[in-house]
């Protein structure tokens, strides 16, 4: 019988037609195998298990001698690990029983890792949310010593994991323990993140990310965030965009950051003009709220634009709202002015499509409304109206 034809799962249990020779364990489990088959799938159990092939110990692994004679490290013979295995040395070898201490695994999934080199196959549970840990933790195991294709598969696996907004904030605590393995732009935390819609997740998120450093993650929980500030969860939100509390200095994370605190900055800015609301509540607040607060106050301070009234100035852009008077502005001809009145928005239509025949009705309409302004000109002359774009001028 050639070796392929071998059913080599038999070997992996207490009934194996040929002994094992080395064992799997930690202070939970000990699991026996084969050398020979494990260095066989593994370029990294070769490496520990028969050390004249050269090289050290895989990360994570501890290596104890049994009785006999082992190999020494520094031997000058590098040959071929095959070889050594069935040379005069490897018999005294191979009668040794070794002993790889596995720290931070389970069982389950040391016994999933044999199961697939032995057979070759292995049916994980895809839609088993309670399993999500074995996927992981086998994961992890198979890049500690390079079994390819069950990386392979367990990568699979996880990415095809069936997500909804029912079961995302479930997913999220179970993956948050394994953020290292969700790395990718297409990880599970990230098809997470695009499931997230509310305050609570997106901050878990945020969390995880900067652990894990995974740029991507922060980013992206911050950038929806921007979208969620509001009187209650402000001071909160302002403290998570806050970027001197910054990890990372990915452009993108500092970007994100950035604008969630601008649109803390601009809710704080909207609710001055309301002195009663603004201060309901800012009237009782905690030790870390009362300090994000004066922060928020020394920024507004600092980038406050008091032409345009906003956070974020509007230099050269258009003007699409009512604005007050003495608003510094400036004409398309490069003429500027400022503002001395404004009126109810002035309607302008334009007709597109082709009228029938029969003089009917254009095929469809299209409405847009631009703002009637009075403008002083510095030279002095008024503009009641006009008919070109007017821009704010807060040079």
């Amino acid at each position: 019988m050639a070796m392929a034809n071998v059913e080599w799962s038999i070997f992996l249990g207490p009934d194996s037609p040929i002994p094992h020779d080395m064992v799997l364990k930690s202070s939970l489990f000990c699991l026996k195998a084969h050398k020979f088959v494990l260095a066989a799938v593994s370029t990294e159990f070769r490496k520990i298990l028969y050390p004249d092939t050269g090289s050290c110990l895989a990360d994570n692994t501890e290596l104890h001698k049994g009785s006999g004679d082992h190999p020494n490290n520094n031997s000058g013979d590098k040959g071929d690990w095959v070889q050594l295995l069935f040379s005069e040395r490897g018999d005294k070898l191979n009668l040794e029983k070794t002993v790889i201490a596995l720290p931070n695994t389970s069982a389950e999934a040391v016994q999933a890792m044999l199961q697939f080199i032995y057979g070759g196959q292995h049916q994980f549970p895809v839609q088993d949310l309670q399993k999500l840990p074995l996927l992981f933790s086998t994961l992890k195991l198979s890049q500690i010593y390079k079994i390819q294709g069950l990386q392979d598969l367990l990568e699979s696996t996880i990415a095809s994991f069936p997500l909804s907004t029912s079961n995302v904030k479930d997913v999220i605590q179970v993956a948050a323990d394994y953020a290292d393995l969700c790395m990718s732009p297409t990880s599970l935390l990230m098809r997470c993140l695009n499931l997230s819609y509310n305050q609570t997740t997106l901050t878990t998120l945020v969390g995880v990310g900067k652990q894990s450093n995974n740029t991507g993650l922060v980013a992206g929980a911050l950038t929806r965030l921007r979208c969620r500030v509001n009187d209650q969860n402000l001071w909160n939100l302002a403290r998570l965009g806050d970027i001197e509390d910054l990890v990372s200095d990915d452009p993108d994370v500092v970007k994100a950051a950035r604008e969630l605190q601008t649109r803390c900055l601009e809710r704080l800015a909207d609710l001055m003009r309301f002195p009663k609301k603004f201060a309901r509540i800012t009237a009782e607040l905690d030790v870390e709220d009362n300090q994000t607060y004066k922060k928020l106050m020394r920024l507004l301070d600092e980038l406050f634009c008091e032409n345009c009234e906003s956070v974020s100035c509007k230099n050269g852009k258009v003007i699409e709202e009512e604005v007050k008077q003495g608003t510094k502005v400036k004409m398309v001809n490069g003429v500027k002015g400022e503002i001395i009145g404004s009126q109810e928005s002035r309607k302008k239509i334009k007709l597109e499509g082709t009228i029938s025949v029969s003089g009917g009705s254009p095929d469809s309409v299209k409405v847009k409304e631009r703002l009637f302004l009075k403008i002083k000109l510095n030279d002095g002359t008024w503009i009641c109206d006009s008919d070109g774009e007017v821009f704010y001028d807060c040079s």
